[in-house]
């Protein structure tokens, strides 16, 4: 579960965790395979897994009305939930669908209740997960303070799947409007 993105700003986990200790945690995992546009969490459910992305890419949609927004990509070795309805046990208005087909290792919420009986190994891979969550979120969040041209620049370093992401998407997820994003692609 180790990150492999390491570039200008990204943090590296400080919580490593030896491969046979991975061994030890399967049992509380599912690994799940997803084919290309089914939903791994819906408008209107509860977020009640943390999911690992072993392949193939997942998109947060946020829903507006009767549209949904692309909000965020996820790529290969990327931490996947709706934190908010997480965290706060809510619905929220993000989905999450498979992208691409995918295989993901679900991580179920019951996990973390249970830290304080853990052994050891459990307690780090929570601590490396949550680790892992305030990384992407800051990296995501940080494209939006940018101006359009650098959003624009900033994408295809943080998401390596860049060039699956369809125009609408991209829109989406740098919250600018399709002719600045057209007007952008001319530039580069």
């Amino acid at each position: 579960m180790e990150s492999n993105k390491i570039g200008k700003g990204t943090i590296i986990s400080q919580v490593p965790i030896p491969i046979e200790e991975y061994i030890e945690l399967l049992p509380y995992f599912k690994v799940k395979s997803y084919r290309k546009n089914e939903i791994l969490k819906g408008f209107h459910e509860v977020e009640i897994y943390r999911r690992y992305l072993i392949s193939g890419t997942l998109a947060m949609f946020e829903k507006q009305l009767e549209t949904r927004i692309c909000r965020r990509i996820y790529s290969k070795s990327c931490l996947v939930c709706d934190f908010e309805s997480y965290a706060n046990e809510r619905l929220t208005d993000f989905s999450i669908v498979a992208y691409t087909d995918c295989l993901v290792c679900e991580i179920p919420k019951e996990l973390d209740a249970a830290i304080l009986e853990s052994p050891p190994n459990i307690i780090k891979l929570i601590l490396r997960l949550s680790h892992q969550v305030v990384v992407q979120n800051l990296e995501w969040t940080s494209v939006l303070w940018l101006s359009p041209k650098a959003r624009y620049r900033r994408l295809p370093q943080i998401c390596p799947d860049f060039a699956l992401i369809k125009i609408k998407d991209i829109c989406g997820i740098l919250n600018l409007p399709e002719r600045t994003l057209h007007r952008l692609r001319e530039k580069s």
